[in-house]
């Protein structure tokens, strides 16, 4: 879910998980960390969304997370770190991927694997036949021996490939997902107010709503209906963060009235968006 200013999200998603699916066929949920770094969050997300143990363990709803991290050195760092503080029952729960994704298949190619991120070369993109379930086993390890990975020094003439795809997992290869209304929440970084324009008319043409996250208050956005003309002036970039959640949906209302539920002028103005 991103740094530690989105933590507190957790316990509202994991209520609306238990609250809306206790009258549903129990069945797994996932969660998607693309971009997951060195997996600082993974522990994290599992902790907040961990099941209820023991005589309750049957009524618990169980979470599936998919950690996504194409740097190989960095993905390396995850798995070395995840190994030595993760319990058993958790690792069960987390699948760790080293792939990239996007809204195109092919082969990007990271120049210096050592560094964090490392560079992306060229555009030009192989067309990689549909993978299965199986086959991404192969994408789950760290492709360096643990001496290799710490003491990797900067090398902008080494060359790593990195296999990408869509899973139909981002915003713009989730085409279908997104059209069975099948993804419930997703939480984004933003840096500027071009950027959070485009994404809220992306997301609109799906009947989602998106939501600038502030301490107190969940600010919407949309190109035509919420938006604030001083926004287009401001043209330098800036770091925040952004959900949206689908349109009228009871999640979206839930939500809206967990994070407003010490103002009571917001807390039942959801209707009004």
């Amino acid at each position: 879910m991103g740094c530690n200013d989105l933590q507190f999200l957790a316990p509202y998603f994991r209520s609306i998980l238990y609250r809306r699916g206790w009258s549903e066929k129990r069945s797994r949920k996932v969660i998607i960390d693309v971009g997951a770094n060195a997996g600082d969050d993974t522990i994290s997300i599992l902790k907040s969304f961990q099941s209820i143990l023991q005589m309750c363990h049957m009524y618990s709803s169980p979470v599936q997370l998919i950690s996504v991290e194409p740097s190989p050195k960095v993905f390396c760092e995850m798995t070395d770190t995840l190994s030595s503080k993760m319990i058993h029952e958790d690792r069960k729960n987390n699948i760790l991927l080293n792939i990239a994704l996007s809204d195109k298949t092919g082969q990007l190619v990271f120049a210096d694997p050592g560094h964090e991120g490392g560079e992306l070369i060229g555009n030009n993109y192989t067309a990689l036949p549909k993978i299965t379930p199986g086959e991404l086993e192969s994408f789950t390890h760290c492709k360096y021996k643990e001496d290799e990975f710490r003491n990797m020094s900067i090398d902008k003439s080494r060359k790593s490939m990195v296999p990408t795809y869509t899973l139909d997992l981002v915003l713009l290869g989730a085409k279908n997902l997104l059209q069975k209304k099948r993804i419930t929440f997703i939480v984004f970084e933003v840096w500027t107010n071009n950027f959070v324009k485009l994404i809220s008319t992306y997301m609109s043409q799906y009947d989602y709503q998106c939501f600038l996250l502030t301490k107190d208050v969940l600010v919407p956005v949309h190109a035509t209906h919420w938006w604030y003309s001083h926004m287009d002036d401001f043209t330098r970039d800036w770091w925040g963060n952004g959900l949206c959640g689908l349109k009228g949906s009871k999640d979206m209302q839930m939500l809206w009235r967990m994070y407003h539920s010490d103002n009571l002028k917001l807390l039942n103005s959801y209707d009004l968006l």
